[in-house]
């Protein structure tokens, strides 16, 4: 609105004040105020009082100068994608609206453009997540203790469900990575089951109620590869989280217990018939056995993986096989411990530590034999089929021993069976 001034004040230019006031100012950068109605003739009274100087008509308020254009938001920096694909770029932002209102009003600044996201660094070229049963992704650099037995915890143990029992288990294994779950077979129910525990639980539950199962390893992609010892008879895939069977990869003989090399050769046993390779192609083997072998039962890598050990339960016996570079089995094979310790009859399931000490199950705990087949003592876990070695420092060996699971802590941290 314009004021009005007493009588006698003159138009104001811009906005007027009234007769006799003083000109309203221009408008800063605005545009010109309307022009102020003369002030109504004043009646001679006090001067008008310079209409108040009539505020120049608002002066327009100078189109509240634009306010600055939002800065454009920066790109959102591109992830780095697995296998390395580079993380999208930033969109630019947008420039600045100008400044809305009055005519002359300074355009807003222009939005500075945002950062194009930095590209995303190629994940080292889709890196290799831990897993299978191979050293190389495991075992810490070392050096380890000469005697993995030194300090040895106390042997706790794990039983069946309540209202349920474990027939005779067997085939302990571990899978970390997001798994971290123990696994066994209980292969004497009917039918066959596969369990799991979760540490830090102690309380077993079913993963798979109708398994037929019998030794277990873990492959590549963290699966569970079963020895299937109910027909129809073979080596099987499980999914560890789900319990689902996948397709059979070999249908070859009545599988006892099997191990998976990191280059997805799988070797399996058989007390009837032998030892068995399959070729990462799905080619199995001839049936294999030492001379005067009785029951190829457990069956193991070395920590470098050119070397497989086969236990003999027949003869109590460890024989040894040199691997060729594709898997293949050269020679046939060498005595690697030739007579179990005095009291330990049988020589069952296997498992290896990052040091490359080599254990077996026997009716009297789990034999421990450096690499080069010298004794160094027993874990003492008394009747002991299979071993393991989980929990997040690998140290921890979970061994099937009849109706219980059991594990106890070691100085060398190991690989899963």
């Amino acid at each position: 609105m314009v004021a009005l001034g007493c009588a006698g004040g003159s138009s104001g230019t811009g906005t007027g004040g009234s007769a006799g006031g003083t000109t309203g100012s221009a408008g800063t950068s605005g545009s010109a105020g309307t022009s102020g109605t003369a002030g109504t003739t004043g009646t001679a009274g006090t001067t008008g009082t310079a209409g108040t100087t009539g505020t120049a008509g608002t002066a327009g308020t100078a189109g509240t100068t634009g306010t600055a254009g939002t800065t454009g938001t920066a790109g959102t920096t591109g992830t780095a994608g697995t296998t390395g694909t580079a993380g999208a770029s930033g969109t630019v932002g947008g420039a600045g609206r100008g400044g809305t209102g009055g005519t002359a009003g300074r355009g807003g600044t222009t939005g500075t453009a945002g950062a194009g996201g930095t590209t995303g660094s190629g994940g080292t070229a889709g890196a290799t997540t831990p897993h299978g049963s191979a050293a190389k992704f495991i075992c810490p650099a070392g050096p380890f203790a000469s005697n993995p037995l030194t300090g040895i915890g106390s042997v706790q143990q794990i039983s069946a469900p309540n209202q349920d029992f474990f027939a005779f288990i067997e085939g302990s294994l571990w899978i970390g990575g997001t798994v971290n779950t123990v696994f066994f077979s209980d292969n004497a129910s009917n039918p066959e089951r596969i369990f799991k525990v979760v540490p830090p639980s102690t309380t077993a539950s079913v993963l798979q109620a109708m398994s037929g199962s019998n030794g277990l390893a873990v492959d590549n992609n963290d699966q569970i590869v079963a020895a299937v010892q109910r027909a129809p008879y073979g080596i099987t895939r499980f999914n560890p989280m789900t319990g689902a069977a996948g397709a059979k990869i070999s249908t070859t003989g009545r599988p006892n217990d099997v191990i998976v090399r990191s280059d997805d050769n799988i070797y399996f046993t058989d007390p009837d018939s032998g030892f068995y390779r399959i070729t990462p192609t799905g080619t199995v083997s001839a049936a294999m056995k030492f001379t005067n072998s009785s029951r190829p039962n457990g069956i193991e890598l070395s920590l470098d993986e050119n070397t497989l050990y086969v236990g003999d339960v027949g003869n109590s016996t460890i024989v040894k096989y040199t691997l060729a570079a594709d898997g293949s089995i050269s020679g046939a094979g060498t005595l690697f411990v030739a007579t179990a310790q005095s009291g330990h009859n049988t020589f069952d399931g296997m498992c290896v530590d990052c040091a490359g000490n080599v254990y077996v199950g026997t009716n009297n705990g789990v034999d421990a034999y450096t690499s080069a087949g010298t004794f160094i003592g027993t874990v003492p876990t008394g009747e002991s089929s299979n071993c393991t070695f989980g929990n997040s420092d690998r140290k921890t060996m979970y061994v099937t021993s009849r109706a219980v699971l059991k594990y106890v802590t070691l100085g060398i941290p190991g690989l899963p069976d």
